[in-house]
């Protein structure tokens, strides 16, 4: 079982790294908003507590925060909340679950041991970069199929990230074919945006992604990595049981139905 400090500090720099729009303080909550695109960034951190207000008033605050951006209100939830009943609460208000997904770890050295060295796929050329890079940006959106309103907030995103990170394009033969980021903060590497055009699929990419972001995650002393992977994705969860990833924790996403609102996946 993982201990609750390491818990705490993987929801703590997994939140960094996809930085909300909008982030307001609620008693050691963090209420996020960002136009409705992402869960993540559109929900609430609800892990810490500084005691100046009653639950009760907390979930009303919440609820208002939302309603005024036209969105439902939505809690991350995982066993770092706080107060620790904090789930059965929101249950017995009839806030439904979504998103079921496994925190997986993985000690860098691990990961080096079990990926295959980029000499096996002559193929290949893999870039990293530590800005934001256009062509990173477009192929990520091609192969998720995000464009228009989306794609701008999911740029901005990117853009507020302050942590060091690192942008991988991977190219085969020459052609732009796979995408992934990385994102170090206090010793530990977050996994993020893997994706890979169709076309090029089940090739060694994903592979050869993950061993790159090892690598340059080295040079900011990440000893650990960790990504987040949908409980239903079994394809994605063997690719990094193979590169040494195991569940640390799950959460899940406890959510308000209101109405007519709509919320970008």
């Amino acid at each position: 079982m993982t201990d609750p400090a390491t818990i705490l500090t993987i929801e703590t720099i997994a939140a960094n790294a996809w930085p909300a729009a909008e982030s307001a303080a609620c008693d050691g909550w963090r209420l996020r908003s960002t136009a409705g695109v992402t869960r993540r960034a559109n929900s609430v951190w609800p892990n810490g507590d500084d005691g100046a207000l009653s639950l009760a008033a907390k979930l009303a605050h919440v609820e208002a925060f939302y309603a005024a951006r036209s969105l439902p209100a939505v809690y991350q939830i995982c066993d770092a909340m706080r107060p620790a009943q904090l789930d059965d609460e929101l249950a017995a208000r009839g806030y439904t679950i979504e998103a079921l997904t496994h925190v997986q770890t993985a000690p860098l050295k691990t990961m080096l041991e079990r990926l295959p060295s980029l000499r096996h796929y002559p193929t290949f050329e893999v870039e990293v970069s530590e800005e934001f890079d256009a062509l990173w940006f477009d192929l990520y959106c091609a192969s998720e199929a995000v464009s228009g309103a989306a794609a701008l907030v999911r740029r901005a995103i990117l853009e507020r990230i302050t942590a060091p990170h690192g942008l991988v394009v991977l190219r085969c033969d020459g052609e732009p074919a796979a995408v992934g980021m990385g994102v170090v903060e206090a010793g530990w590497l977050g996994i993020f945006s893997m994706t890979t055009l169709p076309a090029f699929r089940r090739q060694g990419a994903a592979r050869a992604i993950l061993r790159t972001l090892a690598v340059w995650a080295q040079l900011y002393e990440a000893r650990h990595a960790y990504l987040q992977v949908m409980v239903h994705n079994t394809a994605a969860q063997q690719l990094y049981a193979g590169a040494g990833f195991a569940t640390a924790y799950n959460y899940h996403y406890r959510v308000k139905q209101n109405g007519d609102l709509q919320r970008a996946r």
